[in-house]
């Protein structure tokens, strides 16, 4: 079995963890803030993302949270010129990516994004109708939606993913198509539809906990993805990825790099790297980040390394969420074995099913494998 070849990062994810209100379904690291403590963290986030100057070149750099857009022009720009400062960004076909949401985006804000680079973003509209964006905690309205949509074309924004979710509580198959509706009319270069999940501790959580609300039924939810796949491929979107349609030319650069299981750097609180092999984390605490950063402490409380069979494993996991699959040769490249020497009872189930398809080239998942994608994955595991 040969070693795992040295590899360089080329993906830098940095991450706001501030929202104008948390949303009732999020367990992201993010929470509302003051100001001034936000200029504290930026400060902080600085000091770090300089401690990368000169280490790598990065074709890709996203933005998430929380909610980037939720800094003021003076907030986002001390971001953007630390990151222009301190990073060395690859050719002219760089992805530079930055999330926001409506109802927080300004015309000054989207000019400035402009100005510094920033080439593509990330719209969370999540639903176009008020009361599936009440439920769901929401701050905009749809209208709010439109509007931002249109801010952003009109500042020259020529690369912009929407996300959307769908399988709320009461939502019907019609309002779905709704929504669907309306992004194709506003014809985004990428879209991004997930299921809503139930994540532990929310507010959403707790309302189905106490019968406030009720869980979709799986028939209907199952019917609203069957539509999205439906009516976005007809509409000229490539389902590269489960949740993910995009134009051609325009799938998501950076996430392709997790999907594909290879590495990247992390920075801000709680955000987490991957590099030759070890995944670490960051101090999720915001205070205690901010704390460690001023007094040069260590800032990772967290580090695994990866094994070559759990990363061959976890590789072949993420890469079962891309349509295109897994190439054996280059899977074999990597791991200095072949998907089948390793995976064989696993695929030999699924294939039978006609859940996956191998023809000892390359292995993917089947189109009725999507429906049951994450009983697949675990498999692997």
């Amino acid at each position: 079995m040969k070693r795992l070849k040295d590899t360089v990062p080329n993906a830098l994810y940095i991450h706001i963890p501030f929202c104008a209100q948390k949303c009732r379904y999020c367990d992201f690291n993010s929470f509302v803030s003051e100001s001034t403590f936000i200029d504290k963290y930026l400060t902080a986030l600085e000091k770090e993302i300089a401690g990368l100057k000169g280490q790598y070149v990065f074709n890709t750099v996203y933005i998430g949270g929380g909610t980037p857009s939720i800094l003021n022009e003076l907030q986002l720009e001390k971001l953007l010129r630390s990151v222009l400062n301190n990073t060395m960004l690859g050719s002219e076909t760089y992805e530079y990516t930055v999330e926001a949401n409506p109802g927080t985006m300004t015309i000054d804000k989207a000019q400035i994004l402009k100005g510094y680079g920033v080439n593509r973003i990330s719209v969370g509209v999540q639903s176009f109708q008020d009361r599936q964006l009440k439920l769901l905690g929401r701050i905009h309205s749809g209208d709010d939606a439109r509007k931002t949509f249109d801010l952003l074309r009109s500042t020259g924004f020529k690369n912009i993913n929407t996300d959307l979710i769908f399988g709320c509580s009461n939502q019907s198959l019609s309002d779905w198509e709704k929504d669907l509706k309306t992004v194709i009319e506003l014809n985004p270069e990428h879209v991004s539809t997930y299921s809503l999940t139930y994540e532990e501790g929310t507010p959403l959580t707790r309302d189905l906990d106490n019968n406030v609300i009720c869980t979709l039924d799986e028939d209907t939810e199952l019917e609203m993805y069957k539509t999205t796949i439906r009516s976005l491929t007809l509409h000229a979107y490539h389902h590269y990825e489960i949740s993910n349609f995009s134009r051609d030319g325009y799938q998501c650069a950076h996430n392709l790099i997790y999907w594909q299981n290879k590495d990247y750097v992390g920075v801000g609180a709680g955000a987490y790297s991957f590099v030759n092999g070890v995944r670490s984390a960051n101090e999720k605490n915001v205070c205690r980040y901010i704390e460690d950063l001023h007094n040069n402490k260590n800032i990772k409380p967290f580090h695994e390394c990866l094994g070559q069979d759990r990363h061959a494993a976890e590789t072949i996991i993420m890469a079962l969420r891309l349509r295109q699959g897994i190439s054996n040769a280059d899977f074999c490249e990597r791991f200095g074995y072949t998907i089948e020497d390793q995976f064989s009872e696993q695929i030999d189930k699924f294939r039978r099913d006609g859940f996956v398809t191998f023809d000892n080239k390359i292995l993917k998942i089947t189109q009725e494998g999507l429906y049951i994608a994450d009983t697949i994955m675990s498999e692997f595991v």
